[in-house]
């Protein structure tokens, strides 16, 4: 089943995130003396959509638009790419960002994006992209 544009965009509105999804962003190895160890930043999806999502990050994690930051979202972890930057409350940042598409992230996306929607297997059918 091949998706047409029109179809996309009834799928890819954005979704006000009702409950706090959380997201572990920039996630990264430092090496210390002795050992590698990983550092990232506790994040906040405040919505989000099956193609990409508003992060809200402390301010001290700042990153330009086109960066490629790793994030970990319920176990997965994926690549987005930054689209825009604005402030928000309380020393945050506001990041949109775009996904980049794997097969397993994308299933924990729809996973979320059905819970906020309320039809999850309707809308893992629609976005099933051909091989």
């Amino acid at each position: 089943m091949v998706t047409s544009a029109n179809q996309i965009d009834r799928l890819l509105p954005r979704h006000e995130s009702v409950i706090n999804l959380d997201l572990t962003w920039d996630v990264r190895m430092n090496r210390n003396l002795w050992k590698k160890e990983e550092v990232s930043a506790p994040a906040t999806i405040r919505d989000i959509s099956l193609e990409g999502a508003l992060v809200q990050v402390e301010s001290t994690h700042e990153h330009a638009v086109g960066d490629r930051i790793t994030v970990r979202f319920r176990g997965h972890e994926g690549t987005a790419v930054v689209r825009h930057c604005r402030e928000g409350e309380d020393n945050t940042l506001l990041y949109g960002v775009r996904f980049v598409p794997d097969p397993a992230f994308v299933d924990c996306l729809c996973d979320a994006v059905g819970e906020i929607r309320g039809h999850s297997a309707e809308l893992r059918r629609a976005w099933q992209r051909p091989n």
